[in-house]
This record gives C-alpha cells, structure tokens and sequence, in this order.
C-alpha cells in the first residue's frame, strides 16, 4: 500500500504506511522490513528529506543483506527484493533529492536491466537522462531520455508515463531548444493515449 501511495504522488501517507508496516511486526522477516524501509526512503526523497531518505536506505541495505545471509525461508514473495532491487530504487532516491552525482554511483553498483526487463530498463535510462538533465548535460540526457521513450512508449503503462513526465520536468531550462522541441513531439503523440 506504501509503494501503491508513493506512486499516486502521496508520498508523506506513504511515510505512515511503510514507517507502521516496519514498527508493526519488528521479528518480521529482514526482507519485508528491508522493503518496508526502501520504500520510506523512496518517499522521504519525494518530500526533499535528504536524512531521512538517506537513513532509512542504510536500514533497508543492512536489512536486505541479512535477510540474503539467512536465506529464502517460507516467504518466496519478498525473493524480489535483492541487492539489485536495492540499487535500482536508490538511483531513483538520489534523483528526487537531485544528486545526480550519487545517481551515478548507485547505477554503477549494479547492471542496466536488459532487454528482457524492458520497464525497468526503460525506467532506469529514465532515471538516469533526469541525472544528466539535472547536472545541466543536455547533451548526454536527450539520447538516454530518447532511447527511454522508445521502451516506454511501447509498453503503453501509465507508470512508464510518470517516468516521462519527471524526465520532461527536468527539461524545463532547454523548452526552447530545437533538439527538447523535437523530442516533446515524440513525447506527445505515443502518450497522448495514456492516462494522465
């Protein structure tokens, strides 16, 4: 419900719901408080709450590697949250807090998602083009947000949109650029059939 929340732009209801899904049940497997923790951080980085976003993902690594230390258990369910998952969504926490430089170094702790993942690769160039448009590197940000568009546009999902839209934003300083022109009308027509 917390990544639900998050997701929908309610990011202090998400805070609640992950920070009540931790307290709830302290000698719950590591792996669900580890998630339970990453998604607090997700959303203390959407509020701009750099120590808390930054603590709460410390929590959630310790907590993913000891629950990787005791193995799979019962619970299957939370097998997806691994280091790899870790990496991922602490690319997308350091670019809501806009540190691009800590964008890149999480990224480089872990492999672009290939082909067969195609949302989260699409997700991921996304992420990363916001970076670089962050830094002030238009030039490296429209190809990576370009290429990103071609994944997501295919896939058609309203979640692949909210990755657009945060990629657009980053735009802002270039909307008069003849190349950010160009790329908003590719933005325009594979999108327009989502919902906003």
């Amino acid at each position: 419900m917390a990544m639900q929340a998050l997701m929908r732009g309610f990011a202090s209801q998400a805070i609640d719901m992950a920070q009540g899904a931790y307290e709830r049940v302290p000698a719950a497997d590591p792996r669900v408080l580890g998630f339970a923790k990453l998604i607090e951080a997700r959303a203390h980085a959407r509020d701009g709450d750099t120590r808390s976003a930054c603590a709460c993902l410390a929590t959630a690594e310790q907590l993913q590697e000891r629950g990787q230390a005791e193995g799979t258990g019962e619970r299957l369910w939370i097998g997806f949250f691994t280091r790899q998952r870790v990496v991922t969504d602490a690319t997308e926490i350091f670019r809501d807090l806009r540190r691009p430089k800590s964008t890149f170094a999480w990224h480089a702790l872990g492999a672009m998602p290939g082909d067969a993942f195609a949302r989260s690769r699409g997700i991921r160039l996304s992420v990363l083009a916001t970076a670089y448009a962050q830094q002030g590197n238009l030039d490296a940000a429209l190809p990576l947000g370009q290429e990103s568009l071609q994944v997501l546009s295919r896939l058609q999902t309203a979640r692949g949109l909210d990755y657009i839209k945060i990629f657009t934003s980053a735009l802002r300083p270039w909307r008069r650029e003849h190349s950010v022109l160009t790329y908003m009308s590719q933005v325009r027509a594979p999108t327009s059939s989502l919902p906003s």
